[in-house]
Formats: structure tokens, C-alpha cells, sequence
């Protein structure tokens, strides 16, 4: 009989379940559904580990690289410990002394107001939280208001460009890449109507530039040419005008008003 049961307490020591031997045995049955291929099965056990090692692994890296720079601007402060003059280097030593003053200040008014100690610091993490709820809810509030003062800003100021300029499509204008390069970091602060018109005379002067200096080639090569009153375009002018009529679509020209921007 005693052989018996050191047998059985040997067997059941044999099957005790660790967690890791959980997570393996669930992520090799996982393996064995997808292949019927034993090799196979063991091979994607083995990718899923080295994957979430080399995860976990980035992770720590990044973290620890995100502290050692934080440390670096703590030191760089040169705050240091009231009582030893030790300059705090890093954010470790900079939360035992906060919580060393927290604990000296609890026992200060447990001692004062003849209260438990458990009971102060309950209390001062309950007022802590409703503290930092507070202060979401208030950043909360303003984030939504000036998030609605945007958009209403933008529906009026879309009304006015459609007033000024009627003609034009405002989607595809925002959409246009040279457009959206032009307006940079003022796009949504100053009047869209403001940053169409500016964009017109920039894209203006480079075109009538780029025309003048092709038709001066033409000119010397051909030794034809095309005055301004006329409707006439010459081929270096022709090809300027469908070249500008592709790039902007919402923005096409006739040959008469090609001409009067030369």
C-alpha cells in the first residue's frame, strides 16, 4: 500500500499544470488545427515565442530609452534632497523623497488630529482622484469647445469663400496639392478667400514668368511672336495654357484671360 501511494503522489506531481505549460499546450493545440504537419506545428509554436520575445524585448528597449532621456533632463535641473544636498539624477530617488514627505506630512496630521494613519491617506487619495477627474473633465470641456468654435469657423468661412469666389469648387481647391503646400500651417487659421487670392498672384507671377521665358526662347528660334490684345496664342503659349488647364482643373483659362496675365 505505501508503495501505492508514492507511486500516486509521484504520478500527480508529474501532472501538475504550470501557467507557461498552459500557454504552450494552448498555443500547440492552436498550431495542430492550422497543419496537420507535426513539424510544422512545432515550428510556428516556436516563431510565435521568438516573436513575442523579440516584442517584448523592443518594448523594454523603448522604454528604458524613454527613462534614460528623462533622467538625463531630471539631473540636468540640479534639484536636489533638502536634507542630504544630493542632487536627484534620477526619477527613482525623485519618488522615494516625494514619498517620504507624503508619509512624514500623514504622520504629522495623524498625530495632530489624533486620527489613523490608513485613514488620512484614504482620504487624501480620494480627494487626489477627484482631483485628477475633475481636471480631465475641465480639459475635456475645453477641448470640445474649441473644437466646436473650429468647425464653426470653418462652416462661415467656407460660406464666404463661396461668396467671393462662386466659380470655384472648395473640395477640390483643398484638395489640390499645390494649394495645400502653399497654405502650410495657415490653412484653418486665416481666411480661406485670404490664401486663394495670395495663391492665385504667386501662381500667377510663376506662370507668367515660365511663359515670358519660353516665349523668349520661341521668339529668338522662330522669330514670331504674339502681342497682348491679341487672342492669338503662339505654340510655347499654347502648350503653357493646356499645361496650366491640367494641373488646375477648377481654375481653367481661356486664351484671352491667358494673355492678360502676361
Amino acid at each position: 500500500m505505501p508503495e501505492e501511494i508514492e507511486i500516486s503522489n509521484r504520478q500527480a506531481e508529474e501532472e501538475v499544470v504550470t501557467p507557461q505549460d498552459a500557454e504552450d499546450a494552448a498555443q500547440d493545440a492552436e498550431g495542430a488545427e492550422s497543419s496537420e504537419n507535426p513539424e510544422q506545428s512545432r515550428q510556428t509554436h516556436e516563431d510565435n515565442r521568438k516573436y513575442q520575445a523579440a516584442r517584448k524585448a523592443g518594448e523594454d528597449a523603448g522604454y528604458q530609452k524613454a527613462m534614460d532621456e528623462v533622467n538625463r533632463r531630471l539631473a540636468k535641473t540640479g534639484m536636489r534632497d533638502p536634507k542630504t544636498g544630493t542632487v536627484f539624477t534620477n526619477l527613482k530617488d525623485l519618488e522615494r523623497y516625494a514619498k517620504a514627505v507624503r508619509d512624514e506630512r500623514i504622520q504629522k496630521r495623524s498625530e495632530e488630529e489624533g486620527r489613523p494613519v490608513q485613514e488620512i491617506i484614504e482620504e487624501e487619495d480620494a480627494r487626489d482622484y477627484l482631483a485628477e477627474k475633475k481636471a480631465e473633465q475641465q480639459a475635456a470641456q475645453q477641448q470640445k469647445a474649441a473644437e466646436d468654435e473650429m468647425k464653426e469657423w470653418i462652416t462661415q468661412d467656407v460660406a464666404n469663400f463661396t461668396t467671393e469666389y462662386p466659380d470655384v469648387d472648395v473640395t477640390k481647391l483643398c484638395e489640390n496639392k499645390s494649394f495645400q503646400r502653399f497654405c502650410g500651417s495657415r490653412f484653418g487659421k486665416e481666411p480661406m478667400a485670404e490664401l486663394y487670392a495670395d495663391w492665385l498672384d504667386l501662381v500667377g507671377s510663376a506662370q507668367k514668368a515660365a511663359v515670358a521665358k519660353k516665349d523668349s526662347k520661341t521668339s529668338r528660334s522662330t522669330g514670331t511672336g504674339s502681342g497682348a490684345g491679341s487672342e492669338t496664342l503662339t505654340a510655347a503659349q499654347q502648350r503653357n495654357l493646356d499645361e496650366w488647364n491640367r494641373e488646375n482643373p477648377d481654375q481653367k483659362m481661356t486664351a484671352k484671360e491667358f494673355l492678360s496675365r502676361l
